[in-house]
């Protein structure tokens, strides 16, 4: 079990790497502890993530019931936690970075509570105050610093170049795209 200080340190170091602060990684430690408390950040932020999906499914015409879009996106939510760290074990034996896998997901896994609070800020900020195409330039805004803070901390953790990163950064995209595909076509 994660306890209060240990969510504070995390959340606060995933702070400091959203500055594009290198010492925020001090706030991680590279052990499996570590990396499996790491996990516990779904639970925090999934209120947040609720919200934001009650958000867009308001939006969208589904063909399956309530119950059935829950399951999906829970499912959908699970995997999207699951994939990325399970792909990342044989990149990071790929690249001789293995030893930096442990503080890196961990590091990941917390920046999540940035991520979703900053695209859940956009997405009331555009809903609910803002029309047309500011609210759609609020969302790409958004969108284009969450994936640079993604690559600063895959270049940052695991010291590869920034080409590197920006692979890492596309691959994570690349299967958040895939599970919402899969997820969309079943509702």
């Amino acid at each position: 079990m994660v306890t209060g200080p240990e969510v504070i340190r995390a959340v606060y170091g995933a702070w400091r790497l959203a500055l594009f602060d290198r010492k925020g990684l001090d706030f991680f430690d590279a052990t499996i502890e570590a990396y499996w408390k790491s996990f516990y950040a779904a639970a925090i932020v999934a209120p947040a993530y609720v919200l934001l999906l009650v958000l867009r499914l308001s939006e969208v015409h589904t063909r399956a019931g309530p119950v059935a879009v829950a399951a999906i996106e829970i499912l959908a939510y699970i995997i999207g936690w699951v994939a990325f760290p399970l792909v990342m074990i044989y990149v990071c034996d790929r690249i001789g970075r293995f030893d930096r896998y442990l503080r890196f997901i961990a590091a990941h896994n917390w920046s999540n509570v940035i991520q979703i609070t900053v695209f859940l800020l956009a997405t009331i900020l555009a809903k609910g105050f803002l029309g047309g195409s500011l609210a759609v330039f609020l969302g790409l805004a958004a969108t284009v610093a969450i994936l640079f803070y993604q690559w600063f901390i895959a270049r940052t953790a695991l010291e590869i170049t920034g080409g590197a990163a920006a692979a890492i950064v596309g691959l994570d995209l690349l299967i958040s795209i895939l599970i919402n595909l899969m997820s969309n076509r079943y509702l």
